[in-house]
């Protein structure tokens, strides 16, 4: 219990609630004027009203209302397709003279260009790396691949800083408007940029998205990443910092348990699931560590890059991706470390008997779980099928299967089915509740019901309750009160 609750203060004093608000308030900022289906011209619009509104705000040096502070330049950057990259059928080449395949890294345009797309540049020819007209690799602009709603995009691209001021921006928007730095052959279009909110003492990395299918309909999509580089220096970081240490002497701890449990078991150690749970905490706990040294380090060199560097584009992405990393590891360390506590609480006679009927009921369960997860998949690919080139919520398997689930919890827009096809919306939504809720669902906690029945009628307490149940018996008589043993019903 101790060391659930030391890890627990280390998880939680790693995230500040004020990271949700902060990130919620300039997604909605920046995302005013956006529609579901955006052209070109609408795109540059959005970006001379809304973007460079709330980019250049009432304050210089601050976005919206004031209170975040731009940490360098605004950058703007794009990825392309190649000309000519899909194979089309001899009866329509002379018909369609071009033809570009949607984005991938192969397909992908690493080119060099002169202003207007024009003919690449030769080799003999010096470059400005800094022209929006040659491309950079994801080294250069010292960026990160990014998952966007359509795929997996490149950190490089065809980018330009954003000037420091309104007027200038409008100038480099302009310019880029008039050569057609825009076009068909534009995949996606990313704004990245850094704040930093003093108030609540935390940097957010913004990285906002228009990516295209072949259609050339823009879709928005932002994400942001929120983190605290500098350390807090009141009564509360000393005290997560204690947190830490006392985490480590536990890990240390058990290290040196585990240590002896390996060198007397040998290979048999490596047999014992409890065993590879203990090792299992303890690498994630230094490998969290090591992250945790990373991004310090990270964080203090963007900072300074800032610092030298204050009119050009600083990123922060490695930065956001080492914390990223950080919280995934701590939020695996808590769901190992609420296991070891069930494993641990296995003395406490009800949840023993809760986890011997799910042991009684596992052959059950498991076939019900497969006719679960066929019916899922089921509904899930009927409804891409039918509804996916028309409905936003259906436009992917995996939108589609996350709009079923929605579904059995009861989070779900009957209307959009409803009004598209009444006929085959009513069927589909009707014949999953009955199959998927009623049926399936209530045989599934009928099955567990008849175990936990089963083994209240044949349960005989273990050795070790009986144990657990005589130390409570000593400890209440040591201290005068009155207990009688615990009886399973």
């Amino acid at each position: 219990m101790g060391f659930m609750w030391v890890l627990l203060l280390v998880a939680y004093g790693q995230r500040d609630p004020n990271a949700y608000f902060l990130s919620r308030h300039i997604r909605q900022s920046f995302s005013k004027g956006i529609s579901n289906s955006m052209s070109i011209q609408e795109v540059f619009n959005w970006a001379n009203t809304t973007l460079l509104s709330n980019l250049y705000g009432e304050y210089p040096g601050f976005i919206t209302d004031g209170n975040s502070k731009l940490v360098g330049n605004a950058r703007l950057r794009q990825v392309r397709v190649q000309k000519n990259t899909c194979h089309l059928a001899r009866t329509m080449q002379e018909s369609v003279p071009d033809c570009h395949a949607s984005y991938s890294w192969e397909a992908e345009d690493i080119s060099s260009y002169g202003p207007g797309w024009s003919l690449p540049v030769g080799d003999n020819t010096s470059l400005n790396h800094h022209s929006p007209w040659v491309y950079r690799s994801q080294s250069e602009l010292r960026a990160f691949p990014i998952w966007g709603s359509m795929m997996l995009y490149r950190g490089g691209g065809f980018a330009i800083d954003l000037g420091p001021d309104l007027q200038k921006s409008r100038r480099i928007l302009r310019y880029l408007y008039d050569n057609t730095w825009l076009d068909v052959y534009t995949q996606a279009i990313f704004v990245e940029f850094t704040v930093y909110n003093a108030n609540v003492n935390l940097f957010c990395i913004v990285t906002l998205m228009l990516e295209t299918t072949a259609i050339g309909a823009f879709q928005f999509r932002s994400e942001l990443h929120s983190v605290r580089l500098y350390q807090s220096t009141g009564g509360l970081h000393i005290f997560v910092m204690a947190s830490e240490i006392i985490y480590f002497l536990f890990i240390i701890y058990y290290m040196l348990v585990q240590g002896k449990l390996m060198r007397s078991q040998k290979w048999a150690y490596f047999k014992g699931k409890w065993n590879l749970l203990e090792l299992a905490i303890i690498v994630l706990s230094w490998s969290a560590l090591s992250i945790f040294i990373k991004r310090t380090l990270l964080g203090k060199r963007d900072i300074s890059f800032y610092q030298n560097n204050k009119h050009q584009f600083a990123s922060f992405h490695e930065t956001a991706q080492a914390d990223a990393v950080l919280g995934y590891l701590i939020a695996f360390l808590v769901l190992l470390a609420t296991v070891k506590l069930w494993h641990l609480l296995r003395l406490n006679p009800k949840l023993h008997m809760i986890t011997a009927t799910l042991q009684r009921a596992w052959t059950d369960i498991s076939g019900f779980l497969v006719v679960m997860t066929i019916m899922f998949l089921a509904y899930s690919i009927a409804s891409n099928l039918m509804y996916g080139w028309k409905l936003y919520s259906y436009r992917t398997l995996l939108d589609a299967a996350q709009t079923i689930v929605s579904l059995q919890l009861g989070i779900f827009n009957y209307e959009e089915v409803l009004n598209y096809n009444p006929v085959l919306g009513a069927f589909l939504i009707g014949s999953c509740i009955v199959f998927m809720t009623f049926v399936v669902l209530n045989l599934f906690i009928s099955v567990i019901l008849v175990a936990f029945s089963q083994e209240q009628m044949h349960h005989k307490p273990s050795e070790e309750e009986e144990i657990v149940d005589l130390m409570l018996m000593k400890l209440c008589n040591l201290f005068g009160v009155k207990c009688q043993k615990q009886v399973v019903s």
